[in-house]
């Protein structure tokens, strides 16, 4: 009866739409992107220049994207940034047919999109808790990740058919319909959100960021949150996905269709956890569900990381994968149902922030234990243990996590 009631909530259902038209127009166009680069142009070198251009201002701005989310409509916000990245591809339609883009252009391309990505993401994450109840909003983010995932599953490979039997025009046409659709279904989305209290939007800018910082300090639930979501992403993400490819081709000695088996596997872990979190519907304890399923991804990691082969390999990535949606959905539901919604922009870009702040470094500390002379199955190894250690040391300690529902 509940999953009735949330498919049945016209705000739900719009927000569904918009997230599925933005998500899939992010996927489109960040493998568009990258393949014009490799296969255009030729300039392989040069594509790490455009990650670091789509990443650093989503980073620098997402501070200020979560403090605009808790002045200003929310859904004006996600408007004002689907419909500006569609203007935007419509340029680089008639360059490309002029044929004048060059890696330059796709630098500032993918840095705008950056920017504004910076403010969509924070505030279509604190969207959820305004259009749907509290007993509703596990299964609603499970829902939303699931969305995520089946689009980064599905984006590169609708994608890399349009390119190879069409053209990049027509790539980039279909991503700017939808980004069109997803800002019309924005507008009128508006209407079912709350515009924040007006002593909110008096507040300067740099106020309301030191105010969400002064929130957090005082809640020992978010503050410690914050602190092993950045050493999670420190031991697992440089290992996890810049190591995939040399596990891959060192470790179990395959190729790129390896590689391939791989990340689908663990993207359709990701869906499985996603899914069995929106079926329990889980509403009691979810901090320490997440806790225990940050120790279980622990283990899981340790076993990709001594796995004697590919079959096995694949178990443990589909368990790593899994467990990802079983700790992220749980927490993100708990830290929706309690903040308040005049702090929760803030709350959940700050939660970013940290989270983000630490995987450059988490990249370069994986090349310099490589450079060293250390294996990538060493390295994952080293990681899940440590891994396990700081989620036994959360449960053990943190009892704001352990007890939060």
């Amino acid at each position: 009866m509940e999953q009735k009631t949330l498919w049945r909530n016209r705000a739900f259902f719009l927000y569904f739409l918009t997230f599925l038209a933005s998500g899939l127009s992010v996927s489109f166009f960040l493998f568009a992107v990258n393949w014009y680069v490799v296969d255009s142009l030729g300039l392989e070198a040069m594509l790490g220049l455009v990650f670091f251009a789509s990443s650093v201002p989503r980073l620098v701005f997402m501070l200020i994207g979560g403090a605009l989310a808790d002045r200003v409509n929310r859904a004006v916000i996600m408007l004002v940034s689907d419909l500006t990245k569609a203007i935007l591809l419509i340029g680089i339609i008639v360059l490309l047919v002029f044929q004048l883009v060059n890696i330059w252009v796709l630098v500032v391309l993918a840095l705008l999109f950056g920017l504004l990505d910076a403010f969509f993401w924070p505030a279509s994450q604190t969207v959820l808790p305004g259009i749907v109840g509290k007993k509703q909003l596990t299964r609603a983010n499970s829902v939303v990740q699931l969305t995520n995932n089946a689009t980064l599953i599905a984006g590169p490979m609708l994608a890399g058919f349009l390119i190879g039997f069409g053209s990049y025009e027509l790539m980039f046409l279909v991503v700017s319909i939808m980004l069109f659709a997803a800002a019309a279904i924005d507008w009128r989305l508006k209407r079912d959100i709350e515009v924040p209290e007006e002593s909110n939007r008096e507040e300067s800018v740099l106020h309301a960021i030191k105010s969400g910082f002064s929130y957090m300090r005082s809640r020992p639930f978010l503050l410690t949150l914050m602190m092993t979501s950045v050493f999670l992403n420190l031991l697992l993400v440089g290992p996890f996905v810049m190591g995939l490819p040399i596990y891959a081709n060192l470790i179990l000695g395959g190729d790129e269709l390896t590689y391939s088996y791989l990340n689908a596997t663990s993207g359709a872990g990701m869906l499985a956890g996603a899914l069995l979190v929106g079926v329990l519907n889980i509403q009691r304890k979810r901090g320490l569900v997440a806790l225990s399923g940050i120790l279980l991804l622990a283990l899981a990691f340790l076993g990709f990381g001594l796995a004697p082969g590919l079959l096995w390999s694949l178990v443990f990535i589909a368990f790593v994968g899994m467990l990802i949606s079983v700790i992220d959905i749980p927490l993100i539901s708990a830290i929706q149902a309690n903040t308040p919604d005049d702090y929760l922009g803030r709350v959940m870009s700050m939660l970013t922030f940290a989270a983000l702040g630490l995987v450059p470094v988490s990249y370069l500390l994986t090349s310099l234990l490589l450079s060293a002379g250390l294996a990538i199955d060493t390295i994952m190894i080293g990681g899940a243990i440590l891994m396990g250690v700081q989620a036994l040391v959360v449960i053990t300690f943190a009892k704001s996590i352990r007890s939060i529902d």
